[in-house]
């Protein structure tokens, strides 16, 4: 495993990718079924005047997903050119409707319920998992722990209060035991018939043992009923069907969470851990109409922080309900991928490098593995680097290979950043030292 995750950590570059039944309402995903007073999942009253009537409608929405243009060689190349090493693809979400073909409940895309079920690519994290496998890419399970569709999580005699279990384990322990056995049975049926998996990240932190709540953290200060579903055995299973996999059991911490994944933003600093920052390419992790995404500069800034911070970056682009990108996301991805033509030996296999917040010019920083350092810089600006390799190094712009030349005063580097149009609002300078 730890040599994986050496491997992983070379990678820094993915595709996260929400997608469900919940995409043709143009929703966020899963969470306006959960019964917590939130502005981000609020339910429309279109969908439903009542709790319950909205909930049977969303539910419903099985019986008419029908993706026709679900086309996953399509992302594959979209996402191998944009420069992504790795997919981690939705196979279940919290409201539990099954991305994949289980046997273990009829909510799932290939239920004959659901209009697609039986088209031949009617599998779909079949058909994504193969489909980026043969681009080369590594790829990933997302699997939600909590299950808010499963009898034996939201136990249909109480009415759910929160994003937890609705019963206490403790009082019923059968029924806590089903469910557990239930993950583990869905968990194995994707490391045992979706080939080779390199990751398996887990969401929904709730579910956890209550010894692990972190009460600095707000969202963690509810959890208040004991959840442990037992990801020793879940692990030691994956494992032995999927030698060196990661586990990323999000937010619990120890030994199950491989690496860790602060959501929504770039942490200040190296965590001095492995990391991934998930971001959305838009405003939400699903598909919602008319959506903004942001420019493809500030995606290549939001990488260069990240890298140059020590971790990766999981960038989530969402299907529509036909089974679509939006066209704008493939040119942002296009665009990003020929920065990352030119640039991208600053970004793969690096390093982080701490930066000076004084040294003007500079946005982040990495070193190679031959110990070349690479600047990010402001395109034009010029730039002042500690240096302390002895003689004036060779100083290059990777954009086009232009020899730059910089000079040495007194152990600092200045030298001006190229102003190329092809740099995308960052220039790389790239700096190896002279024998």
């Amino acid at each position: 495993m730890q040599q994986k995750l050496e491997q992983w950590k070379d990678l820094k570059f993915g595709l996260l990718m929400h997608w469900g039944p919940y995409s043709q309402w143009g929703v966020v995903e899963s969470w306006s079924i959960c019964p917590e007073d939130e502005g981000w999942c609020q339910r429309k009253p279109e969908h439903g005047a009542t709790y319950n009537e909205y909930v049977k409608n969303y539910e419903a929405l099985q019986t008419t997903f029908d993706p026709v243009m679900f086309d996953p060689a399509k992302w594959a190349r979209a996402a191998k050119d944009a420069g992504m090493k790795y997919v981690v693809f939705t196979t279940k979400h919290h409201d539990g409707f099954c991305m994949f073909d289980t046997k273990l409940t009829d909510y799932r895309i290939t239920d004959p319920k659901c209009p697609f079920h039986d088209d031949p690519r009617a599998n779909i994290a079949m058909g994504v998992f193969d489909a980026f496998r043969t681009e080369g890419l590594w790829t990933g399970a997302y699997f939600s722990k909590p299950d808010w569709h499963s009898p034996y999580y939201w136990w249909p005699y109480f009415p759910p209060k929160d994003r937890n279990v609705n019963y206490l384990p403790t009082k019923y322990p059968e029924r806590w035991r089903q469910f557990k056995d239930f993950t583990y049975g869905q968990i194995e049926e994707l490391m045992t018939g979706y080939g080779p998996m390199d990751i398996l990240w887990l969401d929904g932190g709730q579910v956890r043992p209550l010894n692990t709540v972190d009460t600095t953290v707000s969202w963690q200060k509810a959890i208040q009923i004991e959840q442990d579903i037992d990801m020793a055995r879940i692990a030691a299973m994956a494992r032995k069907h999927q030698p060196g996999i990661l586990v990323v059991d999000r937010t619990v911490g120890g030994e199950y969470e491989n690496y860790v994944t602060p959501e929504g933003h770039v942490p200040d600093a190296d965590l001095g851990v492995p990391w991934e920052t998930c971001m959305p390419m838009g405003t939400s992790w699903s598909w919602v109409p008319n959506e903004r995404y942001k420019s493809t500069d500030d995606i290549i800034r939001t990488l260069v922080k990240v890298v140059s911070r020590g971790g990766s970056l999981l960038l989530n682009v969402a299907p529509g309900p036909d089974g679509q990108l939006d066209s704008t996301a493939y040119v942002r991805l296009k665009e990003v991928g020929a920065w990352l033509k030119v640039n991208g030996e600053a970004v793969y296999g690096t390093s982080a490098l701490a930066v000076d917040p004084n040294r003007s010019g500079v946005i982040g920083a990495t070193t190679g593995k031959d110990g070349s350092t690479y600047l990010f810089c402001e395109p034009g600006k010029q730039v002042a680097w500690p240096w302390g390799g002895g003689a004036r190094p060779k100083a290059t712009g990777l954009a086009n290979g232009e020899r730059l030349r910089p000079i040495l005063r007194e152990g600092i580097i200045y030298i001006a950043a190229p102003a190329s149009a092809n740099n995308r609002g960052v220039s790389v300078i790239k700096l190896e030292p002279q024998p």
